[in-house]
């Protein structure tokens, strides 16, 4: 396979104005923890008291120890609300260590963000809106819009104090044009996100986590996910993404690794029915990763991964991958590097 005939493919998928899929693959080359650091960092940080917290922990810890990821031990166990309040708070705090310290070194104009790049250059065009979904809870994606310039929408108004208005209540504009916007589709929350003790939805640009009558809004792995996604903002918010997925005209997933039952089966619906160009990027792409490459995304397909010094890319024609000397076309910056 002709590194000539990878770019066209990208080129492809990028003419497409593709809806961006973001896993925590893609927050990673900017420091985030994996989802192995956070297992690590619950592991070591949390402190259970009482027979219920210890015996329910130590199902999870068990679950971890045995090769389980992060999510596959917390799901189908009942786990006490205290024990469920530690874990939302500790991966909190996991998550904004790295991501306060990202903040930094984006507003010293130290932080390279690929992402932001891209953005960016899909606006020279006549879109008017680019459409990402995300499953993290930092806020890379904000971060790299405000590298270029970009405006977003995450579905609160601006203000210290933010209200949920969804991604439809507040329009930009610039002059007398509609300002173009990046709409970012958090389906699992965000570190910026509580609701209140009298159950008000709020935004608060904070880094340190506020007084306990706020609890943070983000989705753990595994146990709660479903039930607290039946409620706003998740709700709206996930109805939005499921809009953006389903009338994608192309998809460019970045460190997504399809295990996410909120995403991925409307990616499959999309890719069988329209056959939509798709590329797939990871540092190591996940066993279901391969599997929708494999038997679910139809045959306009492409996946990359990193092999060695060069990359293993997966077509159509070469369904279980074929090995390229290139380096780092499996990494966003060398998706660029092929399309802009």
């Amino acid at each position: 396979m002709k590194t000539e005939d990878i770019a066209k493919f990208a080129q492809t998928c990028f003419q497409g104005s593709p809806t961006i899929v973001l896993g925590s693959g893609a927050s990673m080359p900017h420091g985030l923890p994996s989802m192995g650091a956070l297992s690590n960092y619950l592991c070591d940080k949390l402190e259970t008291v009482g027979q219920a917290e210890e015996g329910a922990w130590l199902l999870v810890r068990t679950a971890l120890a045995n090769g389980d990821h992060l999510e596959a031990a917390l799901e189908g166990k009942t786990l006490p609300d205290t024990l469920l309040a530690k874990i939302v708070g500790l991966t909190w705090q996991c998550v904004n260590e790295k991501d306060t310290a990202l903040l930094g070194l984006a507003a010293s104009n130290g932080g390279e963000f690929a992402l932001g790049c891209l953005l960016s250059r899909m606006f020279n065009s006549n879109l008017r809106e680019i459409h990402v979904v995300t499953t993290n809870y930092d806020r890379v994606a904000e971060f790299a819009c405000n590298s270029k310039g970009v405006l977003f929408q995450t579905g609160f108004a601006p203000g210290y104090i933010q209200k949920w208005e969804s991604t439809g209540g507040v329009k930009f504009r610039h002059g007398s044009k509609a300002s173009r916007v990046v709409k970012i589709w958090k389906v699992h929350g965000s570190l910026d996100w509580f609701r209140t003790a009298d159950e008000r939805t709020v935004g608060l640009p904070v880094f340190e986590l506020p007084p306990a009558e706020y609890t943070p809004l983000i989705v753990t792995p595994g146990f709660n996910k479903y039930e607290t996604t039946s409620q706003d903002p998740f709700r709206t918010i996930i109805n939005g993404a499921d809009d953006a997925l389903k009338t994608a005209s192309a998809f460019l997933c970045i460190g997504f690794g399809f295990r996410d039952l909120h995403i991925h089966p409307k990616i499959i619906e999309r890719c069988r029915e329209r056959n939509v160009p798709i590329v797939v990027l990871a540092r190591t792409l996940t066993d279901e990763a391969k599997d929708f490459l494999k038997t679910k995304a139809g045959t306009n397909y492409m996946g990359v991964e990193m092999s060695g010094t060069g990359s293993r890319v997966y077509r159509p024609e070469a369904p279980d991958g074929v090995e390229v000397d290139t380096a780092d076309l499996w990494s966003l910056p060398g998706f660029n590097n092929l399309v802009l």
